[in-house]
């Protein structure tokens, strides 16, 4: 059990909770040391984990708090909060002053087991945790509570410029990181492999696989490789889940995670042959190699070769 308080900070707004927010909310529950705050327009659930904090909000009013806090202009947009992210621990500041650590993610994910991949040993030697080798995650990343950590986006240049622009500037994933990267001889940071799941050598995309992933009692496998990870981030199946079985009041054991539903009971051998004969053709990857061709010949175009 890890004795550092650590408390991560999610915002989502919407109005409406995911198809799979229940599941979220068990994987959560089964990290019972670690905290979750979560500020939102959605209907707070009648139950919910202990280990979540919500905060019914509007965006117009926390992006207003924001504005206040850093003298600023910010978009009525909700991606800005990726640009966001290295700044939360001076934007939610009192949320975090009991807490060693505080964090940002996404609510597109599935927990596994996160103390069996952070342990006391890095959270006493590390001031930055991230789940992506070599760089930083927005999905996950861990940072000491410190004035020094807190204040680290401030070395950007024109950061507050970067929040105010219209569109998603990639400020966590893109600016923070080129930082981090410039001045790893005085950071300490873990991020020595990917915590989450990887395919092609991609995080976090995936096939449209049927029956991969099963969540046990607060573990996470890859059911074909057997291969254990923090996470799930199934940031390309958003918009292919559209159902999930798994309610949080009924407390399920275990559940298996394909790209269309959450669901209890493994789909017939046919049915996952035939599936992987359909991603040959019309599949996530056969998707983006058009999609990068489509891109390159615009360019060759463009520059006239």
């Amino acid at each position: 059990m890890i004795k550092k308080k650590i408390k991560i900070i999610t915002p989502y707004f919407g109005e409406k909770w995911p198809i799979w927010f229940d599941a979220y909310m068990l994987s959560v529950s089964k990290n019972e040391n670690i905290h979750w705050y979560i500020p939102t327009d959605c209907t707070i659930p009648k139950r919910y984990p202990k280990n979540i904090q919500f905060k019914q909000t509007k965006l117009n009013t926390l992006f207003g708090e924001i504005n206040n806090l850093f003298e600023i202009k910010l978009p009525i947009n909700i991606r800005k909060f990726c640009d966001l992210k290295p700044a939360y621990g001076e934007i939610f500041k009192e949320e975090i002053k009991a807490y060693d650590f505080w964090g940002f993610s996404d609510l597109d994910i599935i927990w596994g087991n996160i103390e069996a991949f952070i342990d006391d040993e890095k959270l006493n030697k590390f001031d930055i945790i991230t789940s992506r080798e070599k760089n930083i995650a927005g999905h996950f990343t861990l940072l000491r509570n410190t004035n020094k950590i807190n204040k680290l986006y401030q070395k950007i240049p024109n950061y507050k410029k970067l929040f105010e622009k219209e569109n998603f500037q990639w400020f966590d994933e893109f600016h923070f990181n080129n930082y981090i990267k410039k001045n790893i001889k005085n950071i300490k940071i873990y991020w020595e492999k990917n915590l989450l799941n990887v395919e092609n050598n991609i995080d976090s995309h995936q096939e449209f696989h049927l029956d991969r992933w099963s969540w046990n009692f607060g573990e996470l496998n890859n059911i074909k490789s057997g291969k254990k990870i923090m996470y799930l981030h199934f940031i390309n199946w958003k918009n292919s889940l559209k159902k999930s079985e798994v309610i949080f009041d009924e407390e399920p054991r275990s559940f298996i995670i394909s790209y269309n539903k959450l669901h209890f009971k493994q789909h017939h051998s046919v049915q996952i042959v035939f599936n992987r004969i359909k991603n040959l053709i019309f599949g996530y990857w056969v998707r983006e190699r058009i999609r990068s061709l489509k891109e390159n010949n615009r360019i060759i175009r463009k520059i006239g070769l």
